[in-house]
């Protein structure tokens, strides 16, 4: 699945787009959250606030490179939640 394609959904708004990208980036954030908090339960929390961050970010925002983009935002979720801990 294209990226670009992934993006346009979000930007038409599309719940699909939720869909697929929990399905090609799960694992890649879940190992991203996972690294930082070492919890099951608060990992796949961040994870799946990084898809509501991602559906309220896009539009307006249009990434450039979708990987990135989300990694950045369940890092940041992680690093959040690891300093309310």
């Amino acid at each position: 699945m294209e990226d670009t394609y992934i993006i346009d959904l979000f930007w038409r708004r599309d719940e699909n787009a939720i869909q697929l990208v929990d399905k090609k980036y799960n694992s890649t954030c879940y190992s991203i959250a996972w690294k930082i908090l070492m919890n099951r339960e608060d990992s796949e929390e961040c994870v799946n606030d990084t898809w509501l961050r991602t559906w309220n970010t896009i539009p307006p925002s249009r990434p450039s490179v979708l990987s990135t983009f989300l990694a950045r935002i369940v890092r940041n979720l992680s690093l959040n939640r690891y300093r309310d801990m």
